[in-house]
């Protein structure tokens, strides 16, 4: 089933063990995160699968919220935006071959911001 379109049958995620990741405020790297697509083992995705993508993203910001505790850094929404953006991309282009033109129309953008956006993120131009 895919993620994006799962019905939400729980209306709220049961409370996971405590995150050993810490949040990546200031671009810091670790070890034991599990930001590449693929990592996250075929049990996790499963069950992934029942709760909604709201959700899930809802439960990822609060708990980096926790996490960060009393600091919040002034361009939080460009920092989480960035952090949904960018799979967010990958994903249609790989799924569209590459193809600028119709990953563009997908995404609702301009082909010129979608160039932009790849070069802000890394992506082959």
């Amino acid at each position: 089933m895919d993620p994006v379109r799962a019905p939400a049958q729980n209306s709220t995620l049961a409370a996971p063990e405590p995150s050993r990741e810490v949040p990546e405020v200031h671009g810091a790297s670790h070890a034991n995160r599990t930001d590449v697509p693929g990592q996250i083992d075929a049990e996790l995705a499963t069950k992934l699968d029942r709760y909604s993508l709201e959700s899930i993203v809802e439960l990822k910001i609060s708990r980096f919220l926790d996490q960060i505790g009393t600091f919040y850094p002034e361009d939080l929404h460009a920092l989480i935006m960035k952090k949904v953006e960018k799979p967010l991309l990958g994903q249609i282009l790989r799924r569209t071959g590459g193809n600028q033109v119709h990953a563009s129309k997908i995404l609702g953008i301009n082909r010129n911001t979608l160039r932009k956006k790849m070069k802000l993120y890394g992506f082959n131009v």
